[in-house]
């Protein structure tokens, strides 16, 4: 059935605020709006009730402790917001609150990347086409939910009206679906909400149906929030301890917080920097969701998530296609997987960086031009040393910046400009002009051509700060293999290029540039800044400078630990505190 226009008028209701507050920051407010204590959309129902399900409005009785900013000041902390899910956090969260993925969440796009990282909270609005997948799946989560109500009902859904039952669902599905618990209000709404709709339905499955639908379809459920519990135009507030909770499980699982993490919340201890780090700990012993959530960032921060829409001329390179490139980009996870989560690694990033060794099965042995690899399962492979380096030079890497039927010596350059050493390369000049086409041949080598065309004075500043990088990556052809020659001629790896610190390197070869790379701390402050930037969920220059060296002074302590960076960025002023 259609649903309700009170159901659409409650929808609406909470969603005004959340239109707004999604793409940048949420005003003080009023008593009863969503940044006041007495409204949990804004997760201000975390006070000290051992029992997550009854709402608890009042103060916890201990006061959470001031805000420790470091070095940094409280102007720099980030104001409140509101963050919607990402595709894959939808789906994992449906997938561990109610055991099923609703079909029309699985066939949604994935996320554009326009600029920075897909979770950007500033670029993740709601457009009508996605509106329409939402609704496809609510309907489809209702009907799952239905079919299995002796799961999540303590009553026949005909009886659903009488005693407590339906206040009973509400509390318990609610606080699964919204994260937090549900105040005494919201669950008035929600019984009018069956009531109406099980009228109109003819049904009390109809009621049930519409109310599932709402649980689904409601900003508390799409959006997290980072706001906490002062109303007070710059104030700084600490996050509440449920918004903590899925602040925590989010960043490290891509899903919403599990029991133990609520129970914390509801009894007011997550605000314990102790307790948090803890069940940090706690969250990432949990392989398979760390693991998964961790190589959502890697792949995009390498920009191997779209490697498989890659394709390759098949006529000159016969020995690539869908398979070995999911081949590949199965290697990159577990290759990541066998440094930072398997036990038997040193969890260092300079290991991911420097590590001769790939996972390699029988269809990308001839990638890698080793022998003796039989069969479909990627295996644990040393590769030749003069070669490879990590992930810089896995397959999955070199394969998506390149085109179909050669390298991209720009891309290949400016990405290591810009991703590994986080120095943003300006657009060409307006007054530039395309070079006479005489200048460049068929006969010439990718070097030869890029020579050419940054001799233009208009170029060359820009060009001195990549094509360097690039010409460096000429060994490696379109899906990865390496070569010696270009155009039959023998390929020039040689080059120098300075470092955003001031130091300038010089290198005999990829394999060369790579090792000096691992020993600079410009490659570990990059990552540090991306890792942060991306679990902040923000553009890369609005995260603060002090903040970005308060995380990365924590990483080089440890000496370059990816556990390390990752609790850094825990404990980092802005994860834990906002300032209206």
């Amino acid at each position: 059935m259609k649903l309700s226009s009170q159901f659409l008028a409650l929808t609406v209701a909470s969603s005004t605020w959340l239109g707004v507050a999604c793409v940048g920051e949420i005003p003080a407010g009023k008593k009863g709006e969503p940044n006041s204590p007495s409204n949990p959309g804004g997760g201000g129902a975390g006070g000290g009730n051992a029992d997550p399900t009854v709402p608890n409005p009042n103060p916890p009785p201990v006061a959470p402790p001031p805000v420790a900013v470091g070095t940094c000041n409280e102007g720099t902390l980030a104001k409140p917001r509101a963050w919607r899910l990402t595709h894959d956090q939808v789906r994992n969260t449906l997938r561990d609150t109610l055991g099923f993925v609703a079909p029309a969440m699985q066939a949604v796009s994935a996320e554009e990347r326009l600029d920075g990282y897909a979770n950007r909270s500033d670029k993740l609005a709601i457009a009508p086409l996605l509106a329409d997948f939402y609704y496809r799946a609510s309907e489809e989560v209702a009907a799952n939910v239905a079919g299995r109500a002796g799961e999540f009902l303590t009553c026949p859904v005909a009886q659903l009206a009488t005693g407590t039952c339906f206040a009973d669902f509400a509390r318990k599905f609610g606080l699964k679906m919204w994260r937090r618990p549900l105040e005494a209000s919201e669950i008035t709404d929600l019984t009018d909400l069956y009531k109406t709709a099980a009228m109109q339905g003819g049904t009390p499955e109809a009621g049930f149906k519409t109310v599932v639908q709402a649980f689904f379809l409601s900003p508390k459920f799409l959006y997290r929030t980072e706001i906490g519990n002062s109303q007070q135009a710059g104030a700084v507030t600490r996050l509440t301890d449920f918004e903590l909770a899925s602040a925590l499980s989010y960043t490290l699982w891509d899903t919403g917080p599990d029991a133990g993490l609520l129970d914390l919340a509801a009894q007011g201890r997550l605000r314990d920097q102790t307790v948090l780090l803890n069940e940090a700990k706690r969250l990432l012993g949990t392989t398979d969701k760390a693991s998964n959530a961790f190589h959502h960032f890697m792949q995009q921060w390498l920009y191997i998530e779209s490697l498989l829409d890659k394709k390759k001329d098949a006529t000159m390179f016969p020995i690539y296609s869908d398979q070995v490139a999911a081949d590949l980009k199965e290697e990159n996870r577990r290759f990541m997987n066998s440094v930072l989560f398997d036990p038997a690694g040193d969890k260092s990033l300079k290991s991911l960086f420097t590590a001769t060794y790939g996972f390699v099965n029988a269809r990308t042995a001839a990638l890698y031009g080793v022998t003796g690899v039989t069969g479909n399962d990627l295996v644990k492979t040393e590769l030749p040393k003069a070669e490879r380096r990590g992930l810089l030079t896995q397959g999955s890497f070199l394969a998506a910046h390149a085109d179909p039927n050669g390298t991209h010596l720009v891309d290949r350059g400016r990405y290591m400009r810009e991703e590994i050493m986080c120095d943003r390369i300006p657009p060409p000049d307006p007054a530039f002009a395309q070079e006479d086409p005489k200048l460049i041949t068929e006969d010439m080598t990718g070097r030869e051509r890029f020579t050419a065309h940054s001799s233009n004075p208009l170029c060359i500043g820009c060009h001195a700060l990549f094509d360097g990088l690039g010409f460096a990556m000429e060994n490696y052809d379109a899906i990865g293999r390496f070569r010696l020659t270009d155009k039959n001629k023998m390929i020039d790896p040689t080059g120098s290029v300075p470092l955003p610190s001031g130091k300038k390197i010089e290198f005999k070869n990829y394999i060369d540039l790579i090792d000096q790379l691992a020993e600079s701390t410009d490659l570990y402050s990059c990552f540090s800044s991306q890792y942060l930037t991306y679990a902040a969920g923000r553009a890369l220059d609005d995260v603060p400078s002090c903040e970005k060296k308060l995380v990365f002074e924590e990483f080089a302590k440890s000496g370059y630990k990816m556990d390390a960076l990752i609790m850094a960025v825990l404990k980092s002023p802005s994860f834990m505190a906002r300032k209206n």
